[in-house]
């Protein structure tokens, strides 16, 4: 009985003094500001979300036909390469073709699919940044990051 008591104290004095780290100003200062060095590294740029994404599905003239529209939205001030696509959907049909597009992004741009559809359904289209190498100008500055993924689903219905 004796022994499990005096096992309980020497944990509860090992948390303290970890904790006691704290008490002291300097300590609880230098953790701060790590803490915004890290959430900001390069001021006010949003690296949680470096790319934005947003569809259109437009119908078109021919029945159950429509013109799917992805806008890319670079997020950040610095160019990134991002790979364009729509995820394939059994009920969809590529009437030019399942285009997935490579290209340097500096700002928005808009890619577009045109699709036929069989069945109610949902399209998700997905941009991915990607290793900027030979897409992007070397005389750029681009994002560090690459391996970021955002998608957009829009629900299609048929009539």
């Amino acid at each position: 009985m004796g022994f499990r008591w005096l096992r309980l104290v020497s944990v509860n004095s090992y948390r303290m003094a970890s904790l006691q780290m704290f008490y002291q100003p300097g300590a609880l200062m230098h953790l701060l500001i790590l803490c915004l060095f890290l959430e900001t590294p390069y001021g006010q740029e949003n690296w949680n979300n470096p790319v934005s994404v947003d569809m259109i599905v437009s119908p078109m003239k021919g029945k159950n036909e429509f013109t799917v529209t992805l806008q890319v939205k670079n997020n950040v001030g610095q160019c990134m390469a991002v790979k364009v696509s729509t995820v394939m959907n059994p009920s969809i049909k590529y009437i030019s073709s399942h285009a997935i597009y490579t290209s340097c992004l500096c700002s928005t741009n808009k890619y577009f699919w045109d699709i036929q559809v069989s069945d109610n359904t949902a399209l998700q289209g997905k941009a991915e940044v990607v290793p900027a190498k030979s897409i992007c100008p070397d005389d750029e500055k681009i994002f560090p990051v690459t391996s970021y993924v955002e998608t957009a689903t829009q629900k299609i219905i048929v009539s």
